[in-house]
């Protein structure tokens, strides 16, 4: 009795795991029929060759994703941008903030106006003028207290900070 049981039992635990193989290779041959529908292929390849066929063509669908991305840059011109040029002058308690940038630079400019403000100095102007791919920026400001003034070597370092 003992014997038939063990015997029973293994059977039907082989029965499992053929059952399982059947499984795994029909989901393995759906899985290669989906790839093989996806890649331009007009023949009948065996599962190696559409492996293979899958793999090329994945590396070539890179390569273009890599070369579109290239054009891309050069077209908005992110290779190549152009530095931001800033000018500080001073007479008496006036201060003079000139900026030089690309169209497609990003900085905040109120971020500008608070280091101004925040090192002593009241804006009086702003003007903003664009140039073809360029925009200038004139800021006017005075000090706040003409005897203290405002210091331009930190204004300039913390404007560097800000647009650079």
């Amino acid at each position: 009795m003992v014997g038939e049981n063990c015997s029973a039992a293994g059977s039907s635990s082989r029965a499992q795991r053929n059952i399982k193989e059947k499984h795994r290779r029909m989901h393995m041959k759906d899985l290669i029929s989906q790839l093989a529908s996806v890649i331009p292929c007009n023949s009948k390849l065996s599962m190696p060759q559409i492996l293979d066929e899958a793999t090329s063509y994945i590396m070539h669908l890179q390569k273009n994703k890599e070369s579109l991305e290239r054009k891309k840059a050069l077209l908005k011109g992110d290779d190549h941008p152009e530095p931001t040029v800033m000018n500080i002058s001073t007479s008496g308690s006036t201060l003079e903030v000139n900026l030089i940038c690309g169209l497609n630079r990003n900085f905040m400019f109120h971020e500008i106006i608070s280091v101004l403000e925040e090192e002593g100095a009241e804006v009086i102007n702003v003007t903003r003028f664009n140039s073809g791919d360029r925009v200038i920026f004139s800021v006017q400001s005075k000090a706040i207290n003409s005897r203290i003034g405002v210091e331009t070597e930190r204004v300039q370092e913390r404007l560097k900070d800000v647009i650079l």
